[in-house]
Formats: structure tokens, C-alpha cells, sequence
């Protein structure tokens, strides 16, 4: 059973990953059309090829973290945002977070794929399928290891308050009325 804001997180995550690969990936798509491909890095960095072959130097640019900063970006943005919904809706981050985590994984993973299938229709020229997919498994594995270790730590700096610290919290003005009049009933028994 999921928490009720996942299904928040779900489209949250869902629409920040279409608009990336809108964006930062499909334009790539393009590279053999003989129209230009004009991307911005992360870094504010213009990318821009036209003509000649995908081998080579703009294939190490899409595979040299050039998605990773958007994608960890991404990911930190999402965990800030788990954890201030889970403290406004009192829903225990503990349970939110591990969803949230699967959700950035699954999305990580759609993004690499696509990368992979654009990677192998362009190398192909028309003839994908006699161009092995490129193996991804580090990727997934760097980009794993990123989401779990932003978990962890937020989940080393969850603290759910005792009870008690939320009675007190909603009650404060009886709490404060309550020690004026035991004060009050104290100093009446003092002087009769």
C-alpha cells in the first residue's frame, strides 16, 4: 500500500522526466536529419552540431554526463519536496521517501534507454538493428547509487516527534494557563 502523496510524487516525477527527455533528448533524435541539433547543458552551455556523423565527438557528449546533472538535479528537487509534503501532511517520510526513490530510479532508467535507442539509430544510419545496444549498466548503477545515498541521508535526518511534543504543540495555551493557575492555586495556599 502506498502513502497518499505518491500518487502526487508519481505525476510530479512522471511529467519533469517527459519534459527532460522533450527537451534534453529528443532533439538528438535529429542528428542525422541534416538539421541542426541545438541543446543547453546543465551547465548553461550551448551544444550545437550539424552534418557529419554522430561517431565521435557528439557521441561522447551524450554519453559524457551530459544527462546526469539534469537527471541528479532532478532528484534533489524531488527528495526537498517529499520531505516538506511529508511534514505539512503529516505523512511519515520513512514510508514516502522509498516510493519517491522507486519512482526516480524508474524514471533514471526510462531516460537511459531512450538514450540507448537514440544511440543505436543513429550509429545505424537506417540500420539499427545491426548496432548492439551500448551497455547502460553503469549508468543506472552511478545513478542508483546517487538516489539511494540523497535517501539515506534524508531519511538519517527524519525525526518524528514523540507524542507528547504534538500534544504540546496543539495545546500550548492550556499548557501555559494551566502552570498560571496551579501558580495562582500555589500562592493562595500559601497565604490562608
Amino acid at each position: 500500500m502506498t502513502t497518499p502523496l505518491y500518487p502526487i510524487f508519481e505525476k510530479r516525477i512522471h511529467d519533469a522526466t517527459d519534459l527532460l527527455l522533450r527537451q534534453q533528448i529528443e532533439p538528438w533524435v535529429h542528428f542525422n536529419s541534416g538539421h541542426p541539433v541545438r541543446v543547453v547543458g546543465f551547465d548553461g552551455r550551448n551544444i550545437a552540431y550539424q552534418g557529419g556523423g554522430f561517431e565521435g565527438s557528439p557521441r561522447d557528449v551524450f554519453w559524457s554526463r551530459y544527462i546526469e546533472p539534469f537527471i541528479e538535479n532532478l532528484v534533489v528537487q524531488e527528495i526537498a519536496a517529499a520531505v516538506k509534503m511529508a511534514c505539512e501532511r503529516k505523512v511519515d517520510a520513512r514510508l514516502l521517501l522509498p516510493e519517491v526513490q522507486n519512482l526516480l530510479l524508474a524514471s533514471s532508467g526510462k531516460i537511459f534507454l531512450r538514450m540507448v535507442d537514440i544511440d543505436q539509430r543513429l550509429l545505424g544510419k537506417g540500420f539499427p538493428e545491426k548496432i548492439p545496444l551500448r551497455k547502460i549498466e553503469h549508468e543506472i548503477a552511478g545513478m542508483q547509487e546517487f538516489v539511494e545515498k540523497h535517501v539515506r541521508a534524508e531519511l538519517k535526518m527524519w525525526r518524528i516527534k514523540p507524542w507528547y511534543e504534538e500534544w504540546y504543540e496543539r495545546n500550548k495555551f492550556w499548557v501555559w494557563l494551566g502552570g498560571i493557575l496551579v501558580t495562582i492555586v500555589g500562592l493562595i495556599a500559601k497565604f490562608f
